[in-house]
């Protein structure tokens, strides 16, 4: 679940993430964040290079989506330019 960080850290560590392909025929949307991953933290790419790679949904929180949308939250696999 996401949640706010401490004061003054701007980047966190996120737990290894399993992907499991599966079909989902209904998706439950409600309370989960979209959430980007790119490979760099410049999220416009490089020439030839696009820097999007999946969208992971995360739980929201108390605090809904739009509050993480609103702060640009995203995950970075790598944090060299």
């Amino acid at each position: 679940m996401l949640t706010e960080p401490a004061p003054m850290q701007l980047v966190c560590n996120m737990p290894v993430i399993y992907f499991r392909p599966m079909e989902i025929f209904k998706k439950k949307i409600k309370g989960l964040y979209n959430c980007p991953c790119y490979y760099y933290p410049q999220r416009c790419g490089d020439q030839g290079r696009p820097a999007f790679v999946v969208a992971v949904d995360l739980k929201a929180g108390p605090d809904g989506p739009d509050f993480w949308i609103k702060r640009g939250t995203a995950l970075l696999l790598s944090l060299a330019v």
